[in-house]
């Protein structure tokens, strides 16, 4: 039966077969879509099994596609550990209380990276990976960490929030970084307790940083 040209003219566009090249995304939304893909391979199957054409699948995109955004696993690798570290930052940064002082907001601030970022379970997946095996060591090679210590040291003022006097803010940025990193690898005994890595950092952090810090406290009271 033949169609009128008013009925033709009045017809939907044909949609073309198959989806747009990326499924219509922009270059930021397939890394988003491919990294969220690899985070559910990864902790599902781990890091070696989850190929590069696996989470390319996974996610809807050829492997080509998922190449030209990933050159190699490597690459992936750091990408997910900088991604994971940077929302952990910004849950930090949230979660500190409105007006806290210098102090409570460094001590809090390294209670949560001991307690909760050691126990982040695609972190945990990914340190396997290292030649320690640990997230420490993974974090280290990522220097947002690092840029955000020395961001928030150049916002410190020195007589504002009572450092002591002398401290030099890339001395002091490298002494929190190592602070966060020595927690992270379970070297101070108990600190994935929050009530130890408190005491811990109110008794042996702060007296470094400010020239009137509290008083010390008994940091493992059970021992003798």
């Amino acid at each position: 039966m033949s169609t009128s040209p008013d009925a033709a003219a009045a017809a939907p566009p044909r949609r073309a077969r198959g989806r747009p090249v990326g499924g219509g995304n922009t270059a930021d939304q397939a890394r988003t879509v491919l990294m969220d893909a690899a985070e559910r391979l990864i902790l599902a199957r781990g890091f070696q099994a989850s190929t590069m054409e696996l989470i390319a699948r996974e996610a809807g995109y050829s492997r080509a596609a998922m190449y030209r955004h990933f050159p190699n696993r490597r690459r992936l690798l750091e990408e997910l550990v900088a991604r994971k570290t940077q929302r952990h930052q910004d849950e930090i940064l949230a979660r500190l209380p409105q007006g806290a002082s210098l102090a409570d907001m460094l001590v809090e601030s390294l209670v949560i990276v001991a307690t909760e970022l050691v126990d982040d379970p695609l972190l945990q997946t990914l340190s396997e990976q290292t030649e320690d095996g640990t997230i420490a060591q993974l974090i280290t090679a990522d220097r947002s960490l690092t840029g955000l210590i020395a961001l928030l040291v150049e916002s410190f003022d020195p007589d504002r929030d009572g450092l002591r006097a002398g401290l030099h803010p890339a001395d002091l940025a490298q002494f929190l970084v190592t602070t966060a990193m020595t927690l992270l690898m379970g070297v101070v005994p108990g600190s994935t307790d929050p009530h130890t890595a408190r005491r811990y950092l109110r008794t042996f952090m702060l007296p470094a940083l400010l020239s009137d810090p509290p008083r010390p406290q008994r940091v493992y009271p059970d021992l003798q």
